[in-house]
Parts: C-alpha cells; structure tokens; sequence
C-alpha cells in the first residue's frame, strides 16, 4: 500500500551504496524506484512463501551470494493472514522499520524500499510471510526497469476512497482511484504504463466494466501483456483495491524448502 507524497515532499533520492533512485512516499515504504544507468530490477518469488521473522536473513544471505550489498535491496512483497485495524498499522510497522535502519535503508524519515502487503481472501497464510522480494543489479542489457509499491485506495488524508461503500458505482471509483495514482506514480519516475511488464490487480468484489475504456482499458497497449487478478485486499480493514506495476527483465523462483 502506497504512501502519498505532498508538497513538502523531496525530489527523487539518490541511494548510491545500493545504485538506484527513490521516489519518497513515506516512513513504511516509498512509491517508487529505478535503477541507475547500466543497472536493472531483479525480482525475487519465493516457493513456498516464508514468515517475514525468517525473511530478513534470508534476504541478507541472499543478496551475498549474489555479490550485492543489502542497499540494494530495493522491494519487499507481504502477505498477511487478515487485514489490520488502522490502529494496529503502526505497530505492525515497527520492526520492519527497525530491520530497514540496520540495513541503511531509511533516509532521513524517507523509506528507501518499495512495499506491497496483501490480505489473500483465499488460502491466506497463517503469519505474516515474504512471497516476494527485488533488488538491483549490474546488467549490460538495454531496456528499463522500475519497481512501485502497492497502491491502494486510500487517499492523502488516510480515507478510504468510497468510505466504507462496496456498491458497483464505488468499487469503480475506487478502481479509478489506484489506476490514477498509479499513473501519477510512474510519471513522477520518469515512466509509463507502455513500459511496464507486469500489472497485477487485488481486489474481492466485483468491479463492473472493469475492462472499458474509463477503468483497465485506460492504460492502453500495456495491457497487451495482461493484467494478473487476485482475490485479496490491501493490509487495512476498509479499504478493498490494490494494484501494482513494474517493469523487470529478470524474475527468478527460488525454492526455500
């Protein structure tokens, strides 16, 4: 779930040690980042998914045995068994943030990570678990590569677009939502739908005319490579869309059993 940023906000951050720039969203995550020049994203999936208490060594021993400092860990990817009381988010956040300021990952109060954290209708896991991590690597391969946190809808004021209606017309609002901050998010980075190569969508009701051309059909030739669906939420209690997008060239399955 995306941060949003104001006015008081700082330009795109520099995160030289791990070779990318940060569009800054918030404490908890950023909304963005790209690789410097002769660098890419590389995704990381995880089978079977693991407990997050778990997923920080294996994130460090991994990115060792890549050759890559842990500054270049750049994306964490979250599921979580139910979704969270407003009230309870910022313990939840404590020791990620923790684990972010042992690996040098917080600027100044600017999260240098881009998040997702997802609550799955079906089959959710017992605890909080890592599916899914990216990091930055050197590559000689032309091309670009982006990675965002999750967006969902939730405005600026930490409302809930729609309150807490999930009739058709604010499922659609809602989905209109995210699309636009999304398309906001990757023209800040310098980016576009065009570019991205996997767009993923989470929601649990329907969402009438999803695919017309005022929702999904918005984005134009992306969807050409489609648009991955998942019967989930975002991580708090009231809100009901999430969506993703990025642009990777790599994406590797590792077993972790």
């Amino acid at each position: 779930m995306n941060n949003h940023t104001t006015a008081d906000t700082p330009a795109l951050i520099d995160n030289e040690a791990g070779a990318y720039r940060i569009l800054p969203g918030g404490s908890a995550f950023c909304s963005g980042v790209v690789p410097y020049q002769g660098y890419e994203v590389v995704r990381v999936v995880l089978n079977p998914w693991i407990p997050l208490e778990h997923g920080y060594r294996f994130i460090e021993e991994y990115m060792k045995r890549v050759c890559r400092p842990v500054q270049a860990f750049c994306g964490i990817e979250l599921r979580v068994p139910v979704q969270l009381r407003f009230s309870d988010w910022s313990t939840f956040n404590v020791p990620y943030l923790e684990q972010l300021r042992k690996w040098g990952l917080l600027f100044g109060e600017y999260s240098g990570v881009c998040r997702s954290n997802i609550a799955p209708a079906t089959y959710p896991p017992g605890n909080t678990s890592l599916c899914a991590f990216s990091y930055i690597a050197p590559t000689s391969a032309k091309g670009t590569t982006f990675f965002l946190s999750g967006q969902a809808d939730i405005d600026p004021n930490g409302q809930a677009i729609a309150g807490d209606d999930i009739g058709p017309a604010a499922m659609q609002k809602r989905a209109r939502y995210v699309i636009d901050t999304v398309g906001t998010t990757l023209a800040k980075l310098g980016v576009s739908w065009q570019e991205t190569t996997q767009i993923a969508l989470f929601h649990v009701h329907d969402i009438p005319d999803l695919w017309d051309s005022l929702l999904l059909d918005s984005l134009g030739d992306a969807l050409r490579r489609g648009v991955l669906v998942y019967r989930a939420r975002p991580p708090i209690a009231g809100l009901e869309v999430e969506l993703e997008a990025r642009a990777v060239r790599q994406e590797l399955v590792v077993a972790t059993a």
